[in-house]
């Protein structure tokens, strides 16, 4: 399929976004990311390596260098913790925007008074161990607002980057978002903040005749599975706008969602893993003795489930700024991308700080191609 094909068919099925009234960041052009980025390397038992200095690396030479070892990290560093006076500037604005907001949606701290006492009990766990694990400095958020402030300045519009995977009798059209902070923790109480967010919605066209027809509609999602990931283009949860499908973005992580509403995410507490097999030895017990079956009726063990969870609230709420065809603002470019571009395939590293983060929720993703580990 010749280029101008495949940006027609992204043209004519780009998705709506919506986003929860707040939400300070949005899908932007990567090339003026990177403009502000350093690329640095992080060897085990070593300080941070500089690579390419803050203001000389472009996407064309985004790439990896020739000396990285396998138990190195690469990693974009977007930027520095802000000064006193633009943190106390930040901060008197804030209070300034909230008193004038006053009757709007704002996230709050009181998301467990929807859950149990244990899961509460799990929660001050976790957050104590955010002070002896990696995680990105508290005031970074507010330093990637300001940044990214300037930079929509000089740099206006919203962006996409799409992919057309061509088969005998599907097309698949890819459309990949890119976020320069994910402030998730530290605006909306949710469970992490890093650098760099990269999101994505795919639609499936079947071939029908002599055209191809939108089936199934899959997008980039917390804690869902299987089914939950996907719709049919004829279900009647999915909206749609003409031919474009409307999507609700969770406010700061950026999860998409076929539907608005405010979505109870399950994080399983790491440290508590031992306590599983002590968990399943329990339930081993009451099986053994009580001849306990479970829900299929077989008394199977099958496979040990972690029962010890985290509730965070993932709002896509809809009632905030809204992006595509028909709305207050809309795509300003579609750029086409494949493994020819080198920033797509020869550059394996994170986009965002490598805050050393043990469980990696609070280190930058990798890119549209590879996993955190290169793979």
């Amino acid at each position: 399929m010749n280029p101008e094909d495949s940006i027609e068919l992204l043209r004519k099925y780009e998705p709506v976004l919506r986003f929860t009234q707040g939400e300070p960041f949005f899908p932007m052009d990567v090339r003026a990311y990177v403009a502000e980025c350093g690329l640095w390397q992080w060897n085990p038992g070593e300080d941070p390596l500089p690579l390419v200095p803050e203001g000389e690396l472009t996407l064309d030479t985004l790439k990896d260098p020739p000396t990285v070892s396998p138990s190195s990290v690469v990693y974009l560093k977007f930027i520095s913790p802000p000064n006193l006076r633009e943190l106390a500037v930040y901060q008197i604005e804030k209070r300034i925007r909230r008193r004038r907001s006053t009757g709007k949606f704002h996230a709050g701290g009181g998301r467990l008074a929807r859950v149990g006492y244990l899961s509460r009990i799990f929660d001050a766990i976790f957050t104590v161990s955010l002070l002896a694990r990696g995680r990105v400095p508290g005031d970074t958020a507010v330093a990637a607002r300001l940044a990214y402030e300037r930079i929509i300045k000089s740099h206006p519009g919203f962006y996409y980057y799409g992919r057309v995977v061509p088969g005998d009798l599907w097309i698949t059209l890819q459309y990949w978002f890119f976020y320069p902070f994910n402030n998730w923790r530290s605006g909306f109480y949710g469970v992490n903040d890093h650098e760099a967010d990269w999101e994505m919605i795919s639609i499936y066209l079947y071939r029908q005749e002599n055209e191809y027809v939108p089936e199934w509609i899959a997008c980039s999602m917390h804690d869902q599975r299987g089914d939950d990931l996907r719709r049919r283009w004829d279900d009647p949860e999915l909206e749609k706008h003409g031919d474009h499908p409307i999507i609700y973005v969770g406010a700061g992580s950026h999860a998409n969602y076929f539907s608005w509403g405010e979505y109870l995410t399950e994080i399983e507490v790491g440290v508590l893993t031992p306590l599983v097999a002590i968990w399943e030895q329990v339930r081993g017990f009451w099986r053994r003795i009580l001849r306990h079956q479970d829900e299929t009726g077989t008394g199977s063990v099958g496979r040990p489930r972690n029962p010890f969870h985290i509730p965070f609230i993932d709002y896509a709420r809809g009632d905030g700024f809204s992006i595509g065809p028909g709305q207050s603002a809309e795509w300003t470019e579609g750029c086409l991308i494949d493994e020819s571009l080198t920033w797509i395939s020869d550059y394996r590293g994170l986009w965002g700080l490598y805050a050393r983060d043990p469980i990696e929720g609070e280190n930058a993703p990798a890119g549209p191609r590879y996993n955190r580990d290169g793979t």
